[in-house]
């Protein structure tokens, strides 16, 4: 997608102050009869004369468009601004607006080109039918590396085009802005224990149900309603009774991430700077999502917090990788508080696995986790709190105010654990590998029931 602008010609200021001059020193030599005088005026009235002899006339046309509209942090891609100029043209300039976000080479964000002609010898390749002071399009270049996840705008630029000796210019032409999606880089992340609550078998997880399928659980006596082609013939005949064997059902393994967005602290940098408690929370929600997805795990995404609510269903595959982090690049804080949308229904059944991430300091954030574990889901919660929130204070006040608000969010947090509520703090690879066996060991264990 291309953005078009075009403006007339106009002269320049350093136009009409060679028009200016000229006259004057004219004027001047040849009224006190000052040959000098004549001769330092005539250069300025011979440019400016010739500048008016071949100004153009007809409005140039200006497109930018970006090479790659969908990047990844620390992707670089290139902005292109294509004017196409009449005769008389010699100079086209690009100034690009600069963000923190954006880092732009050359570093000021201005380029400028000059127009070539076929006299130049530059356009050598040019048909013959083509008249000579006819240039062609005139590309400006600019490198545009994204520093951050997120869809913004990528601009405003400007584009202006100047024709011989600076006397006339058109623009510079507002170009309007290209929207650009950055999808965020997930962290390194691995993990090495099963998913404890596994419904089917997907990738590495086994099933916790018998049922069809094709993994070998155990051989027992044949009961009614037992296919035929599961008798095992050896030990029915050595035995004397008919025996099968059992399978485990193959049933696909689901794993919801619920991300909040509900506030964000700390200082964000972008790429390769400070994380805030957002960055930490999409970029760990986004290496959670890829691992599980590898392993062939189906994986599912919401957000609470924000007005307009983010849910990507349940899938597999890269593809589906590409829609979750095209997801994550949507999220943004809005502090308004907003709860998970359905929260009865999630689509998990009871022992389902959903992994939480969130800094834990809105109420919203605490009341959602609560939910969730009461719906005897297995609920896993990931602090994204930024570990040093207390020491980034703009003064001391405000590192004091920080310090009482994260001993009244430990105390909430034991109360949370006290629930049964894991709660483990975000530090990349291995984050959650002892939470997720403590809770297959719990699974497993035996529980008591009500008669």
């Amino acid at each position: 997608m291309t953005r078009v602008g075009t403006a007339s010609w106009r002269p320049t200021t350093a136009h009409l102050r060679a028009c200016a001059s000229g006259v004057a020193f004219v004027v001047a030599g040849v009224t006190f009869g000052r040959p000098d005088l004549l001769v330092l005026g005539l250069p300025f009235a011979i440019i400016a004369l010739w500048s008016v002899a071949v100004r153009p006339t007809r409005a140039t046309v200006a497109r930018s468009a970006l090479a790659h509209r969908t990047l990844r942090e620390g992707e670089a891609t290139t902005w292109t601004a294509t004017v196409t100029p009449v005769p008389g043209a010699d100079l086209v300039t690009a100034a690009l607006a600069r963000s923190r976000w954006w880092r732009l080479d050359p570093h000021s964000g201005v380029v400028c080109v000059a127009v070539p002609t076929r006299s130049s010898g530059v356009l050598d390749d040019v048909p013959d039918d083509v008249p000579d002071d006819v240039p062609d399009d005139v590309k400006v270049t600019v490198g545009v590396l994204s520093a951050k996840w997120g869809r913004r705008d990528f601009g405003p630029s400007l584009v202006a085009v100047t024709s011989a000796w600076g006397a006339f210019r058109t623009g510079p032409v507002d170009v309007a802005s290209l929207s650009m999606v950055t999808l965020p880089v997930p962290e390194v992340f691995d993990n090495t224990a099963p998913v404890p609550i596994s419904g089917g078998l997907v990738g590495l997880n086994r099933s916790l149900y018998r049922g069809e399928g094709t993994e070998f659980a155990t051989i027992r006596p044949f009961a009614v309603g037992d296919r035929l082609r599961r008798i095992h013939w050896p030990v029915s005949l050595r035995t004397g009774t008919l025996h099968v064997a059992a399978t485990f059902t193959d049933r696909d393994t689901q794993v919801l991430l619920v991300v909040d967005a509900s506030n964000d602290v700390g200082r964000s940098e972008g790429i390769g700077g400070a994380a805030s408690s957002l960055d930490l929370t999409v970029r760990a929600a986004g290496a959670i999502a890829e691992h599980f997805l590898r392993r062939g795990d189906r994986v599912e995404l919401r957000t609470f917090g924000p007005p307009r609510s983010i849910r990507i269903k349940a899938a597999g595959g890269t593809a589906h990788l590409r829609r979750l982090l095209g997801g994550l690049a949507l999220v943004e804080a809005s502090g308004s508080g907003r709860s998970l949308s359905d929260p009865g229904r999630l689509g998990l059944s009871p022992g389902g696995l959903v992994i939480m991430l969130s800094p834990l300091l809105s109420r919203t954030a605490l009341e959602q986790v609560v939910v969730l574990a009461r719906r005897q889901l297995n609920v896993l919660v990931v602090d994204t709190l930024p570990t040093d929130v207390a020491t980034s204070g703009r003064d001391a006040n405000e590192a004091l105010a920080w310090r009482i608000r994260l001993l009244e969010r430990r105390r909430e947090l034991r109360l949370l654990q006290a629930e049964g509520v894991p709660i483990v703090g975000w530090r990349g690879p291995g984050s959650i590998d002892q939470v997720l066996r403590d809770l297959g060991r719990r699974i497993g264990a035996p529980r008591m029931a009500r008669r």
